[in-house]
């Protein structure tokens, strides 16, 4: 197993979500993380086998998780939307980067979507109704 080098999840290496960059292979775990890696390779690290933080140990945040966001609002986990802070830095929960909150936007029409379920779209986020994961 290795870490996905977006999101910090663990991906087994029968994952469909793959890209090679710099003549490796990394692995993702959703088409959204990869498309995320593919649009700026080098604010993420590479993924990492899955026990190298140690047996139960919550991941630390990718770098770019890490990094400075113009979007000048909070963090939340893509997970765990009720989890919130004013900086960038990791899930207490399950250990995954948190994201910037895409501050609102007044005539326009939000869509939520699952990254593993592209298919799944809702007017408000909730939970994926096939995989439980939270829409983003």
């Amino acid at each position: 197993m290795r870490r996905d080098p977006v999101c910090g999840m663990a991906v087994t290496e029968s994952t469909k979500h793959r890209a090679s960059h710099e003549g490796r292979e990394v692995l993702f775990c959703s088409a959204r993380c990869r498309e995320k890696f593919l649009a700026n390779p080098d604010a993420f690290g590479e993924s990492q086998p899955a026990g190298e933080a140690g047996a139960g140990a919550v991941p630390e945040a990718p770098a770019a998780a890490r990094l400075p966001s113009d979007s000048g609002g909070g963090y939340t986990c893509p997970m765990h939307p009720e989890v919130r802070q004013e900086g960038p830095g990791s899930c207490p929960k399950c250990g995954m980067a948190l994201e910037p909150l895409m501050p609102g936007s007044s005539g326009s029409r939000t869509e939520w979507t699952c990254p593993m379920h592209p298919e799944i779209v809702q007017d408000e986020p909730g939970n994926c109704p096939i995989c439980g994961m939270a829409l983003e």
